[in-house]
């Protein structure tokens, strides 16, 4: 709205054919509108430098420039001056009542520029403007009036007057702008309403203005918008209102308008853009729909509009989708997607990947301020692959941790990559060799700490205008001297934005918070650093593996034991498995604590398993000799049955842990039925290791009990097992 203003004012102020209105660009977002002696100031804070006294001494003049400013009651006329007057600007007096004789003091002067603000007009005659034959541009803005003076007012507007701004204006009942039929012969060709109700535009209200080429009615609670023909109209905006839905633009595939090439529709509550209400426009070029409710851009929403360059949806909110082909297009050249907070997800309620498929001539695309973060590599090729032709590409804030490869293999003709606030850590060596035409990279605001001496090429270098790399944490190390030194004597160094100021160590402690330039380091210090670092690893590194390997070798010694006996009696095992399972020369192998084998065990169950029942047993305790490993498994290896007597003392004893483990993997290997478990007591829960769990769940273990029932059972199981010949597991 702003920038449409100051344009038609510089119009105004200046010849058409230095300053010509130009709907084949985009209107200028950064012009300025402040200068010394610009119609901006005249009009919206006049500096008063070289300003005289004048207009009966109520006034301040300059040239042909006239200020009378604030003046209130007293100033209730318009009043006398001496020299040739071209610029009026009455603001903050009191005029209620406006006739045919309000203007007799400034007839005679070429009055082009006319502001009458906050003035208090109440009151205006028919005709009241008729006097002022050359009055072009025409500011009406803080008064209070009713519609019917209004349309009073703007009645026999002269033939020259090309600019109406109607401002925040107070009227008794929305206004219907009707205007009258007086205005005929009227060449008003820009009429901008501001802040003044009118709940419904209908254009053939306006059929009487045959030259109106840009209309603006902004923040005006606009609801309805109803379309009659117009061939001259070639900008409308209708910006901060209400309306709910696209207006209709077309009828039976034809335009209302034409020739309309810029089209604004921003901070309303739209939720779709229709294809068909659009696709009519064949001269659009320009088309702003931004900060409101949109949820779907359908597929080939604007592919039927041949002239359209640029297309802004932005602010949108976290709700809008993207479908396939959503913005197919053979002529667009720029598309503005950003702080719309969409999630670019390959998905049905997210972005499709081809959502930019057939937009090949496209070559400015701003979609920062959206969600990056888990959009994938295949994503990534997907909307860059067909995007050749671009040459400004935004993903500022968008969460990225990576940069993405699809960007150096498909955009080699990118001018500017903005890629700031985001949280990419690192920048691949060569990442950006075959951008041969880029000028402009922020990677600002990242979390870089480290940049390689090959991140940038020397011939990449050369070519680029501005990198910005500030804020990052850089770690200020040996590992970034060279850059650190780079940009102390470099002339290149000039090329890096924000430098030196915003080039901050965020590591080590030491340099937390300082300059680059003020880091203290020499290639001295960090070769001996260097070296002393690789013999710390190493020696280090030695260390560890050295403790770690003994560590494993402590904590599996039975499995190791038992694998290095094992593949030594392998050979006598397979034997006696040939044999037919003979050769046997124990009949039990009896395992046991030393603390539960001199009480029950030696004394009450030996006895009884010898000579009752002529068993021959192999007791650790009693017939071992030597080596204690060799004797379990040699002796184990030779006995028919292994007896387990388990207990909370028996878990605790290593070699008794080992005797266990070495009974159950027979048990798995050779697929006999060979343990006879007996449990002693309860065991504790921190006492039930894997083994011994193991052991419990495949055996059908016999409890020990000291009453004589329970004895009697235990014995009646006992000779049960012992005297089950079939080995085999069931």
């Amino acid at each position: 709205m702003a920038t449409l203003k100051w344009m038609f004012l510089l119009l105004v102020l200046y010849p058409t054919d230095i300053i010509a209105l130009n709907y084949d660009k985009e209107i200028d977002i950064n012009l300025k509108e402040k200068s010394e002696d610009g119609l901006g100031d005249f009009i919206e804070s006049p500096k008063k430098q070289n300003w005289t006294r004048c207009g009966d001494n109520m006034c301040q003049c300059k040239g042909y420039q006239a200020l009378c400013l604030n003046n209130g009651h007293q100033l209730t006329y318009i009043p006398r001056f001496e020299q040739n007057i071209t610029q009026l600007n009455f603001t903050g007096n009191y005029l209620p009542f406006i006739d045919n004789e309000t203007f007799t003091n400034v007839t005679e002067f070429q009055l082009k520029i006319l502001v009458l603000r906050n003035s208090s007009i109440q009151n205006c005659t028919r005709n009241a403007f008729n006097v002022l034959k050359f009055l072009r541009f025409l500011l009406i803005r803080y008064n209070t009036i009713s519609s019917n003076e209004l349309m009073d007012c703007l009645s026999g507007i002269t033939k020259y007057l090309n600019h109406i701004f109607l401002e925040f204006i107070h009227l008794d009942k929305p206004w219907d702008l009707d205007l009258d039929n007086s205005m005929t012969d009227s060449k008003i060709s820009n009429l901008h309403l501001q802040s003044i109700e009118i709940p419904h535009y209908n254009q053939s209200k306006l059929s009487t203005l045959k030259h109106l080429k840009n209309i603006e009615i902004f923040n005006s609670s606009l609801r309805m918008v109803t379309c009659d023909f117009s061939s001259t109209l070639k900008s409308l905006h209708l910006n901060s209102n209400q309306l709910f839905e696209l207006p209709t633009f077309c009828v039976n595939d034809k335009a209302y308008f034409p020739h309309l090439n810029y089209l604004r529709l921003d901070h309303n509550n739209i939720q779709s853009i229709k294809p068909e209400l659009l696709a009519c426009m064949k001269f659009l070029k320009q088309f702003y729909i931004d900060n409101n409710r949109i949820i779907l851009i359908e597929s080939n929403t604007f592919s039927n509009l041949p002239k359209l360059l640029l297309v802004s949806i932005s602010y949108n909110g976290p709700d809008m989708a993207l479908q396939e082909f959503a913005f197919n297009s053979s002529s667009l050249k720029k598309l503005y997607l950003y702080d719309d907070d969409i999630y670019f997800v390959n998905g049905q309620k997210h972005v499709n990947e081809d959502a930019f498929k057939y937009c090949t001539q496209l070559e400015v695309l701003i979609v920062s301020s959206n969600h990056f973060r888990f959009t994938t590599s295949q994503m990534f090729e997907g909307i860059f692959s067909t995007l050749r032709n671009l040459r400004i590409l935004s993903l500022a804030h968008g969460e990225l941790k990576v940069l993405p490869s699809s960007i150096p293999k498909y955009l080699e003709k990118l001018e500017k990559l903005l890629l700031g606030r985001n949280n990419i850590i690192n920048i691949k060596e060569g990442y950006f060799n075959n951008l041969k035409s880029l000028k402009n990279i922020e990677i600002n605001s990242n979390k870089i700490t480290t940049v390689k001496p090959n991140t940038f090429s020397l011939q990449f270098l050369k070519q680029v205008k501005g990198i910005d790399l500030s804020n990052n944490p850089f770690s200020c190390s040996c590992e970034l001297l060279w850059f650190i030194n780079f940009l102390k004597t470099s002339p290149i160094r000039k090329r890096f934005i924000r430098f030196p100021k915003e080039y901050i160590c965020g590591s080590p402690t030491v340099y937390d918070g300082k300059q680059l330039l003020q880091v203290r380091l020499s290639e001295h210090t960090c070769a001996i650093t260097y070296q002393a670092r690789l013999i710390i690893i190493s020696v280090s590194a030695g260390i560890f593996l050295l403790v770690l390997t003994i560590s494993v070798v402590y904590r599996y010694r039975w499995y190791l034991r038992y694998i290095l006996y094992m593949a030594r009696f392998q050979h006598v095992r397979y034997q006696r498995l040939l044999n037919g399972g003979e050769n046997y020369n124990h009949d039990v192998y009896l395992s046991s604590c030393d603390a539960d084998f001199d009480d029950v065990i030696y004394n009450d169950l030996v006895p009884r398993l010898e000579e009752d029942m002529g068993l021959r047993l192999y007791i650790p305790q009693r017939d071992g000799q030597g080596n204690m490993i060799d004797q379990i498994i040699s002796n184990m290896d030779a006995s028919r049955k292994v007896m387990l007597f388990i207990s909370d003392k028996y878990v605790e004893d290593g070699y008794c842990e080992f005797e266990a483990s070495f009974a159950y993997n027979k048990y798995i290997n050779e697929k006999r039925d060979l343990m006879i478990v007996v449990v002693f007591n309860e065991l504790g829960i921190l006492n039930v290791t894997k083994t011994i769990h193991k052991i419990l769940a495949v055996d059908n273990y016999i409890k020990w009990g000291w009453d004589e029932e329970s004895v009697e059972l235990f014995w009646l199981k006992i000779t049960t097992a012992i005297n089950n010949m079939d080995d085999l597991i069931p």
